[in-house]
């Protein structure tokens, strides 16, 4: 039978009452028939005394041991307390000891990892974890440790559904001595927030790559494009956004446009409504339009298609055939894969009649390696895709091979298509003229990179924006950078810059850069260059030269910028070396003015002779 602690101290405490109570009884039984002496009086007092004392350590013992068990029911308290929140969060949450044995882990922990907290204690990672994850969960704990501050990782754990990703937080816990004794973990699921984000990004990309123009706005004004929108108007992104997207609607369309905008305050999805769109260039875009307005928000969702060829073809085929007969672009009516109507031009560049053309199939014309490609592009004109500016080879009666750019669309109903061709044989010749020069130029371009490069001075040229588009191994030295682009024309965002007397400041408007952007040359502009990042100083000498273009604008501007601390330096130490000698072999102050005045009348007869 297991006997408690507090049963021990009463059995104890009862036990010794018993022997000193038997002690004195006895002692007191021997002086009883004598003359008691002092002695005997002191011993029988400390008999009485230890009775006292064992009474009092009993009920110290007692006050001790009922403070003890009700700071172990406090103590439990707060560890089911503790217990309780941890349990209670979505956070796995794990205390392990230096040497990586687990003290305790809540719920999520377990539902985690399938483990129970008591099957866990005394255990490591290593006991139910793949080496692999063990170590790192391992490296990360002592990382913690050493550096005696939280730290943050991303753990990847797969799980029944997946891999998931944690985000842990590790810290170091302390006892009483401000030693380490433990390393305590949060781990915070953030696998959705990372699909999240990837969903974003695989969102903003098919955005930006999209043809069809895809637009936000609010009731009135753009507030995101993609780059398609930019390409068809022809307009940057910056003279969109913010911009009242009526200003760019054509005129005669921006009644029924304003229409169509109420419907969509009222909730309603806007289908394939077409207006005009006015283009930088001043021509007009036929635009086809899907909107879904978010009634939270107040935003609406825009999806468009230039379908300006479109209108164009239909426009075309409603004219009188004299308009059709004349025009110089290639028209074509077909059905599946045989010619119904074509007009002379197609005639005229492929060199076959009418008749041929009509009674054979069109893809007996086509060049035979470019067919695979043409029979797609017509399928997906089945499927309701548009045809903008395929290109293709057809060959001619003579042999000859002539490239055609078509633009095309299909009647769903009818299964009719309407096509317009243009030859752009010789223009893509023309293109590859240009390209042969666009290398020529590149070639050109690397062999002044090469002198540039071998130049002692540092060279840089900027543009007339004020952007740095080239500079030299020694331009990039002296500002700190191998990026070109990083370099401001702006000499005072990389230093402080004074003139030669090292303490007056100069004025910006006084660079060459500045300068030369006005159309000034400028040679050996002496300045003082402070480096507060590298504490440097330099002294150099700038030049500059503006470029101009045939209307004898300024297009660009190449500073020159020549290192002349040394030599300062050198000059300044001669004159300190002369003044030394001079006086060392008696020269006066007088002898050194009259110099003076000699060399200042040589140098004016230098200059006027």
């Amino acid at each position: 039978m297991k006997i408690s602690f507090k049963f021990k101290i009463i059995l104890g405490y009862i036990i010794n009452l018993i022997a000193i109570l038997a002690l004195g009884f006895i002692y007191w039984n021997h002086i009883l028939p004598e003359n008691p002496q002092i002695w005997d009086w002191i011993s029988l007092s400390l008999i009485v005394l230890s009775l006292g004392m064992l009474t009092v350590v009993y009920f110290v013992i007692q006050s001790q041991l009922k403070a003890k068990n009700e700071a172990e029911v406090e103590s439990l308290e707060s560890r089911k307390l503790l217990q309780s929140i941890m349990d209670n969060t979505t956070n796995a949450i794990s205390v392990k000891k230096i040497n990586g044995e687990y003290l305790l882990i809540n719920q999520q922990y377990e539902t985690i990892y399938k483990l129970k907290e008591e099957n866990i204690k005394g255990k490591t990672d290593h006991d139910f974890l793949p080496k692999e994850i063990a170590d790192r969960y391992r490296n990360t704990d002592l990382e913690a440790v050493k550096l005696g501050k939280e730290i943050q990782v991303e753990e990847i754990l797969e799980q029944s559904d997946g891999l998931h990703t944690y985000l842990a937080v590790k810290f170091p816990l302390f006892d009483a001595a401000n030693r380490v004794f433990a390393v305590g973990t949060i781990a915070t699921d953030i696998t959705e927030r990372i699909n999240s984000q990837k969903l974003l990004v695989a969102g903003n990309t098919f955005f930006n790559l999209s043809r069809d123009m895809l637009i936000i706005s609010s009731n009135n004004t753009f507030l995101k494009v993609n780059p398609a929108t930019t390409k068809i108007l022809g307009y940057t992104e910056q003279e969109l956004l913010g911009k009242p997207f009526m200003s760019f609607v054509y005129a005669k369309d921006i009644d029924t446009t304003l229409q169509e905008v109420a419907k969509l305050q009222s909730g309603a999805i806007t289908a394939n409504f077409e207006n005009r769109y006015v283009c930088k260039d001043g021509s007009l875009k036929w635009l086809s339009w899907t909107t879904y307005p978010d009634p939270e928000t107040g935003l609406l969702y825009a999806v468009a298609r230039d379908v300006t060829a479109k209108k164009e073809v239909e426009e075309s085929l409603k004219a009188a055939d004299t308009f059709f007969n004349m025009s110089l672009d290639i028209l074509v009516v077909a059905s599946k894969n045989t010619f119904i109507k074509i007009n002379p031009s197609l005639s005229k560049v492929l060199g076959y009649s009418d008749l041929e053309l009509k009674t054979k199939p069109f893809t007996n014309y086509i060049f035979p390696e470019d067919l695979e490609t043409t029979e797609k592009a017509i399928g997906g004109l089945d499927k309701g895709a548009s045809l903008v500016n395929f290109e293709n080879r057809w060959v001619c009666k003579d042999g000859d091979i002539k490239w055609l750019s078509w633009t095309a669309t299909i009647d769903a109903t009818t299964g009719i298509l309407y096509a317009i061709a243009r030859d752009i044989t010789d223009q893509l010749k023309l293109e590859g003229e240009e390209q042969a020069a666009l290398n020529d130029l590149y070639e050109n371009e690397q062999k002044l990179n090469l002198i540039l490069e071998n130049i002692s001075d540092g060279v840089i040229v900027a543009n007339s924006e004020k952007k740095v588009i080239l500079a030299n191994y020694m331009a990039n030295a002296l500002f700190g950078t191998d990026d070109d682009t990083k370099i401001s024309t702006n000499f005072s965002e990389h230093f402080e810059l004074y003139f030669p007397d090292g303490k007056t400041i100069f004025p910006i408007q006084k660079l060459p850069m500045e300068r030369g952007l006005a159309g000034e040359s400028t040679d050996d502009v002496d300045v003082v260059i402070w480096n507060p990042k590298l504490q440097q100083r330099k002294r150099v000498l700038l030049s500059g030269r503006p470029i101009l273009d045939k209307q004898n604008q300024v297009i660009a501007v190449v500073i020159t910028i020549k290192d002349i601390t040394k030599y300062r330096n050198l000059e300044e130490e001669l004159k300190k070396t002369e003044l030394k000698y001079r006086s060392l072999i008696g020269f006066r102050k007088d002898d050194d003015s009259k110099e003076s005045d000699e060399k200042n009348e040589d140098k004016a007869t230098d200059k006027n002779p």
